[in-house]
């Protein structure tokens, strides 16, 4: 039977439940059903990911279901196994529950069922110590072994956490707030966008936007705000799993017109003359239809936090405890932590607790509604001068909304 090589770094159980990286899940694909396309996600930018949220996937060696009745009582079932004959790398979920497994293979090659080698990424430690690598990202259903690939040497070293997956217990649920774009100039390519299929699928995550930028692209406030926490020491990179308990960022809380912490602004607001005091606009009028049957539970205000991950060693310019004006840099781009390419990972949060499931916001267009015939969930109102917008994979923005990417 397939056993784990005793070269193998394990970091399956129990496990940090930091923000940035998955501490439960729940698939919607189901065993045996595949997206046929990324879900809100750009492809390219995840280079050296091996994305599955099922076991039925054509680059897999197979699948097999567990069936508890086969097996002695008791029966412990290890989270990965390497036949060391075959190579073969298994992936193992044997509990009642659905999981997620990050699964990093160093230096060697790792091959598909048809014998082509995944493509690999590359990853830099905090010592600067680069090395070519695939990593795994799974979501297995209940009682499901994934025979996931081949290892050219079945003693590669292998990094891994396994943990259930957190399903978002509010989906729909959306903060009145509206924010600026957080980058200077642009236009920016979203490359994942809310429920992404790369790493936007559980609840610390859910409504998180991620943008292609260079490194060293400023980073602005979104609103006025108080600045809670910052890192910025860390300079590891790239897609080894280990990678997902270090990053850099910032966390913003914001501030309403009033200052005070906590908001009740309609997410069809149009913004005054002032870019960092959206007006109110109520509810009930052509101007702004009332909310459908069960949407209004979705979308209120309070306390708001917004943090920038992956951000560059040494670039932040503020400190906690200072006031921000919205428009403001704070810090720069980056490409640290688990971050397959230099982007910004912005995300919004009803509270700073580490374990704090994501909320939606939206943006505001600064001037008019940049290509005012794009389709990335822009809301207007009934004048055409103003719009919020909602950044989706694929589509380029900048402060004034959607518009055309270079060359367009």
């Amino acid at each position: 039977g397939a056993s784990a090589p005793a070269s193998m770094r394990r970091r399956a159980k129990g496990g940090s439940t930091r923000r940035g990286k998955p501490p439960k899940v729940s698939v919607s694909d189901g065993i045996g059903c595949v997206p046929s396309e990324p879900r809100n996600f750009v492809a390219d930018a995840g280079p050296g990911c091996v994305i599955a949220h099922s076991v039925n996937v054509p680059w897999a060696l197979g699948s097999e279901l567990i069936d508890l009745r086969d097996y002695d009582r008791g029966a412990v079932f290890p989270d990965l196994a390497v036949d060391p004959e075959s190579g073969t790398l298994s992936v193992v979920n044997a509990t009642g529950k659905q999981r997620v497994a990050y699964i990093t293979v160093y230096d060697h090659p790792v091959l598909k069922k048809d014998g082509t080698a995944h493509t690999q990424g590359r990853t830099v430690s905090s010592e600067g110590v680069e090395r070519a690598c695939v990593t795994f990202i799974l979501l297995l259903p209940p009682r499901a072994i994934l025979h996931a690939a081949t290892l050219t040497d079945p003693t590669s070293e292998i990094d891994s956490d396994v943990q259930d997956w957190s399903e978002h217990p509010t989906p729909e649920d959306t903060h009145t707030k509206l924010m600026r774009f957080p980058l200077k100039g642009g236009p920016y390519l979203c490359t994942q966008g809310e429920n992404g299929h790369l790493t936007h699928f559980f609840a610390g995550n859910t409504h998180a936007i991620d943008f292609r930028c260079p490194v060293g692209t400023d980073l602005l406030a979104v609103a006025d705000a108080r600045v809670v926490t910052v890192k910025d020491d860390e300079t590891c990179s790239g897609i080894a799993t280990a990678n997902l308990f270090k990053w850099n960022s910032v966390m913003l809380k914001i501030l309403t017109d009033g200052g005070d912490f906590c908001d009740e602004i309609d997410d069809g607001a149009t913004p005054s003359t002032t870019p960092s005091t959206p007006s109110t606009i109520a509810t009930g009028t052509k101007k702004n239809p009332p909310l459908k049957k069960g949407e209004k539970q979705h979308r209120r205000g309070g306390n708001l936090f917004v943090e920038y991950v992956h951000v560059n060693a040494g670039s932040v310019c503020v400190s906690v405890g200072d006031f921000v004006k919205a428009g403001t840099k704070i810090c720069e781009s980056g490409s640290v932590g688990f971050s397959p390419e230099p982007h910004l990972h912005f995300t919004a949060f009803r509270s700073d607790n580490t374990s704090a499931a994501t909320t939606r916001v939206r943006f505001f267009g600064n001037d008019g509604c940049g290509n005012t015939n794009n389709t990335s969930g822009v809301t207007k109102n009934k004048e055409g001068t103003k719009c919020t917008f909602l950044p989706t994979a694929g589509r380029w923005y900048d402060a004034t909304g959607e518009v055309p990417g270079p060359g367009a």
